[in-house]
């Protein structure tokens, strides 16, 4: 049955298909007098519309022959001539008409029934191709076929179709399931590539990362000192230096002996602050004591061998550089000797052990 015709403009409504479905529905009744189905046509029209005004004040005559009742009508309501696409247009659409690669084996509906997506895609296509006029040659296949999905496009045959209906037919006869075993093994290889990538670039990240000790160290060198000068030369007791470990011996542990007193040139004295305070703190926090064990001698000759990597064999030990405890000794500011880090005496009384 038609629906109630207003005549208004609404979106809803079609003259013309109302019109269509009207005399559908007097055949359906075996209405075919020309007065009945005037009569009748007023009561699809809906109640002070404007349709119902304008049928109203219709003269007998017009209602007469229903030939001359459409013709009246078709005046008042004349059919909406379309905008015709052009071939150029058509051929835009069938080019921006893409199967995306999300879409690949996965489901959709056409003409009210479920089927797989490139289904659709290559009944669309069809379309398309007809309305532009290429159905019976090869134009534009090629394009169209180069914009298909990798995966499509691996179980498409490679070879030439002679028209679009052959191209399309090719595309509707791939099964479904294997599209959807092609997209999930897709879908792997492509979740294995990024973490692939992710973990580069981790690696990267770490490479590039500054390392905290050569951080400290650079933030000690740009410490300013204040040094005054001083008059007159400290006495001296002498000196111990330090014998290093060789990248060859890294589980030796370093030696001392002691060197007699020399005259040596005036030493300014470094004015402790609490920003050096702090920092010799955190310097000396980067190189963990280890206990006298054979762990320890392990983990402490792996100290020893990454401070002299960085700072040679023969460097001085500094504030700046700092320098691994040797396992088992005497913790830092407990009173110990600073030339053997033992309790029992300090540096001003320190004799070598025999054998060191």
């Amino acid at each position: 049955m038609p629906q109630i015709f207003h005549g208004d403009g609404q979106a809803s409504e079609n003259p013309a298909d109302f019109l269509k479905l009207f005399n559908r529905a007097m055949r359906q009744q075996s209405i075919t007098a020309s007065n009945d189905k005037s009569d009748a046509f007023g009561d699809y029209l809906g109640t002070s519309s404007q349709a119902e005004v304008w049928f109203k004040a219709l003269s007998s005559t017009d209602k007469a022959l229903w030939p001359l009742f459409v013709a009246v009508f078709k005046v008042r309501w004349p059919p909406v001539k379309i905008a015709e696409k052009t071939k150029a247009e058509y051929e835009k659409e069938l080019l921006d008409h893409v199967l995306q690669s999300t879409e690949v084996g996965k489901k959709t509906t056409l003409y009210d029934r479920e089927c797989w997506s490139h289904i659709a895609w290559a009944a669309k296509t069809l379309q398309l191709a007809t309305s532009a006029g290429i159905t019976q040659n090869t134009l534009m296949i090629w394009q169209v076929r180069s914009m298909l999905p990798e995966i499509v496009k691996d179980l498409l045959k490679d070879e030439d179709y002679a028209n679009w209906a052959e191209f399309t037919k090719a595309v509707m006869d791939l099964k479904g399931s294997r599209l959807v075993e092609k997209q999930e093994q897709h879908n792997r290889q492509t979740q294995e590539l990024n973490m692939l990538r992710m973990d580069l670039a981790r690696i990267r990240q770490r490479a590039l990362a500054p390392n905290p000790i050569d951080a400290l160290q650079n933030q000690l060198g740009r410490i300013a000192i204040s040094m005054p000068i001083s008059l007159a030369a400290p006495q001296t007791l002498g000196t111990y230096a330090r014998t290093p470990t060789t990248q060859a011996n890294q589980n030796a542990q370093p030696t001392y002996s002691h060197q007699p007193a020399t005259t040596a040139a005036p030493q300014q004295p470094v004015i402790v602050t609490d920003e050096l305070k702090a920092k010799v703190k955190l310097l000396i926090s980067l190189f963990p004591h280890h206990p006298d064990t054979p762990a320890g001698h392990m983990a402490h000759a792996a100290q020893i061998a990454q401070w002299n990597a960085k700072w040679g064999d023969n460097a001085r030990v500094t504030h700046e550089t700092g320098y691994p405890l040797k396992p088992g000794t005497a913790t830092i500011c407990s009173g110990e000797c600073f030339a053997c880090r033992t309790h029992g005496h300090n540096s001003h009384n320190f004799m070598l052990p025999q054998g060191d």
